[in-house]
């Protein structure tokens, strides 16, 4: 049974793809149920596809062919179908990257869904960085300047391309005095496809703070390691008190952006870098 409107290629996640594709075949044909699905892909447990639904089986190639004849897609379709499950199983960066720069050829995806301009924000850690230091410095047209204030500091070239990509994303503007400034206080990755550019981006935070472990004393900086042993309950909240941590700080920097908007008080801000790593080190019970 073909589909009609669950266009793939409007979809940046297999998953999604999927659950919006079965309930528009369900809705036309009641039979269309999780049973009869798995029935028709061979496999004997009636959770499978829960399962993957949720995130807790990964869906194999064989099952992928099976999946495309069961949808009845086409072979520009089942290309597409692919490459987006070969993205999200990505194990390693490296991988993920190919299948990414795969996924760009296809001329079929909507401009918006890509956006790539927006995704080219977090492939630079100085981006974001500039964008920020213009919160507390506005900027007026001296790059070498601009370039010099950032830790470490970049080229003029640079700073030149950063403000040319935050000006072309509305992330900043120039105002009739001349000043460029932030249009808003803070960015947040919107497409999926920017994930592939975020990882870049966290990396390289993650280099800096080698660097910071010289470059700063310990009065100006706060980095730390801790080996602990946690229960997937436990790590869960962690991962909530760390979500939390986040929202304050980025509480506290508005609080401070409006605090100091007034140039007549002493402005103490700067701008800083921060990376949660919180991951395993060994591997669960069972696992070989």
């Amino acid at each position: 049974m073909s589909l009609k409107t669950t266009n793939i290629f409007n979809y940046t996640d297999f998953l999604s793809f999927l659950k919006d594709a079965f309930q528009e075949l369900k809705e036309k044909d009641s039979k269309f149920s999780q049973r009869y699905i798995v029935n028709r892909l061979g496999i004997n447990s009636t959770g499978w596809l829960a399962d993957l639904f949720s995130g807790r089986r990964l869906l194999p190639r064989k099952h992928l062919i099976k999946f495309s004849s069961l949808l009845e897609l086409s072979a520009r379709e089942e290309l597409y179908f692919e490459t987006l499950v070969e993205y999200s199983q990505s194990k390693s960066l490296q991988e993920k990257n190919r299948a990414y720069e795969k996924l760009l050829t296809f001329h079929e995806i909507p401009r918006d869904l890509v956006d790539n301009d927006r995704a080219e924000y977090f492939d630079k850690w100085y981006y974001s960085a500039v964008r920020e230091l213009l919160l507390i410095a506005p900027f007026r047209g001296d790059y070498t300047l601009l370039a010099r204030k950032l830790v470490p500091p970049i080229t003029q070239s640079q700073a030149k391309q950063a403000i040319e990509l935050l000006e072309r994303l509305k992330m900043i503007k120039k105002y009739a005095n001349g000043e460029y400034r932030p249009t808003v206080e803070h960015v947040k990755k919107n497409s999926i496809f920017s994930s592939i550019h975020y990882y870049k981006y966290v990396r390289s935070q993650m280099e800096l703070g080698l660097g910071a472990l010289d470059h700063f004393p310990k009065e100006e900086r706060d980095i730390s390691a801790l080996t602990v042993s946690l229960s997937e309950e436990s790590f869960q909240t962690v991962q909530d008190d760390l979500k939390a941590l986040r929202q304050k700080m980025i509480q506290l920097s508005e609080k401070d952006n409006k605090k100091f908007w007034d140039v007549l008080k002493k402005d103490s801000r700067r701008i800083y870098q921060c990376v949660f790593e919180v991951f395993p080190a060994t591997k669960n019970e069972g696992d070989k």
